[in-house]
């Protein structure tokens, strides 16, 4: 397989190898499409990851928040709960 690598593309290919981190082009290429592989299996990853979340959404068990004071008093009403549940777990030992 032949390909051609843009100007800006070589003048990079062609710093890594003289800082001594590849030896050819070809392992610079390599190494770039193994890195490609591994971004596209993480999405496909994050996605599936995030699908139950989206598949909530879709069916309204969301909770909107409209605006930074309602989303500061989402993440202070979490804070308080958190620290009574807390609290009562200490009280319990």
């Amino acid at each position: 397989m032949t390909v051609e690598i843009p100007s800006e593309f070589q003048r990079f290919v062609n710093q890594v190898i003289d800082g001594g981190s590849y030896t050819t082009e070809s392992e610079v290429v390599g190494d770039a499409l193994r890195l490609l592989q591994q971004r596209r299996q993480r999405i496909e990853e994050l996605r599936r990851e995030i699908q139950p979340a989206l598949d909530q959404l879709d069916r309204g068990e969301g909770i909107e928040l409209k605006n930074e004071e309602e989303l500061d008093a989402f993440f202070e009403d979490i804070k308080s709960r958190g620290r009574a549940r807390l609290a009562a777990e200490r009280e319990s030992q």
